[in-house]
């Protein structure tokens, strides 16, 4: 196997020192411009990379990021991934990212080896368990290195967020299904305890307050597993109610297709025995038989602000204000929700 050149290697090829090798190939001090040349001439012959953890040593610095999301499955974090990567490679850094699955036990794990890994900063979307607890690290780490929550807001905590405007949104939706003429929307949240679903449930709440129709418990459904079995499990318990919803809005892209497969299993038509809105577009969306309408979050933007707060923290540039950055989702209406009902339904 063919050994990786070293900067000593380097230096002999020039016949110079290891000091003076390094200057030249870093950038800084005093060289002359034609041994800086030769240098350069060097290091490209015999294909040398500078060593990385050596460098990081010397400055301090592992230019890494941590990047901890709930599920990586989820198209909405894999986007926000695909962001954030693009923002800080732009400022010479790397990402590496860890997968939750939505448990804070896991979370913990993942944020002590980041530490470990001496990562100059962490960008999470801080998940919760059945009964709501947050995962230590919330406690015990964010404080310790510089941070930035995404998608979920820790209730007291001095961390920059930035989020999408979930409450906003589910208002939006749930309004759409009732200028319909809806009355009966059942919902399937993933895990109710998560903030981000929290604020989606109030915002549902209101808009059929102000509708003057009544709120019922019955018609929310936590999935809890925020995956594809939770969303089918889920849907079917509320196609199974005595008097089952005319509409159901599921709130997010993995929950959205467990409630398809179970629509389709009980022989149901969209939007004519049962209208659907999903949350957080997806590229299939717009191309299955029924075209999907759904709540688009600004994935790129929420990302790419995250990211930008973040290598603005670790210069000691002030973020900008304010520390709870909310950016407003999008609702695009297809054909799976457009179906208009009476008044007597």
């Amino acid at each position: 196997m063919r050994t990786l050149a070293t900067l000593d290697d380097v230096a002999q090829r020039v016949g110079t020192s290891v000091a003076t090798a390094g200057r030249a190939l870093g950038g800084y001090g005093k060289v002359a411009a034609a041994t800086r040349d030769r240098v350069l001439a060097a290091a490209r012959e015999l294909n040398y990379h500078p060593n990385a953890l050596a460098r990081s040593m010397k400055q301090r610095s592992t230019s890494t990021i941590g990047l901890i999301v709930g599920n990586i499955c989820n198209s909405f974090f894999a986007q926000i991934v695909r962001a954030v990567a693009t923002a800080v490679w732009r400022n010479g850094y790397k990402v590496i990212v860890c997968d939750t699955n939505e448990n804070i036990k896991t979370e913990l794990d993942q944020a002590k080896k980041l530490l470990e890994l001496r990562v100059d900063g962490i960008i999470v979307a801080p998940t919760a368990s059945e009964t709501g607890a947050l995962s230590r690290a919330t406690m015990e780490i964010y404080g310790s290195v510089l941070t930035v929550f995404i998608d979920r807001a820790v209730k007291g905590a001095k961390i920059p967020t930035v989020v999408s405007d979930n409450l906003a949104a589910a208002h939006e939706a749930t309004t759409h299904f009732i200028q319909l003429g809806h009355k009966r929307i059942g919902v399937v949240v993933g895990r109710w305890a998560l903030d981000s679903m929290t604020s989606r449930i109030e915002g549902y709440r209101r808009a059929l307050l102000e509708n003057r129709i009544t709120f019922d418990e019955s018609l929310v459904v936590d999935a809890i597993d925020v995956g594809v079995e939770g969303g089918y499990r889920a849907t079917k318990t509320l196609l199974e109610r005595n008097r089952r919803p005319t509409a159901l809005i599921v709130m997010n892209n993995l929950l959205v297709i467990g409630a398809l497969n179970a629509l389709k299993e009980k022989g149901l038509m969209i939007p004519d025995d049962v209208a659907l809105i999903g949350w957080d577009d997806f590229d299939a969306a717009p191309h299955l038989q029924t075209p999907l309408t759904v709540v688009e979050q600004p994935t790129h933007a929420i990302g790419s602000i995250a990211a930008e707060q973040l290598i603005k923290m670790r210069f000691n540039e002030p973020v900008d204000p304010p520390l709870h950055i909310v950016l407003k989702s999008t609702l695009i209406v297809r054909k799976s929700s457009e179906k208009r009902i009476s008044k007597k339904s």
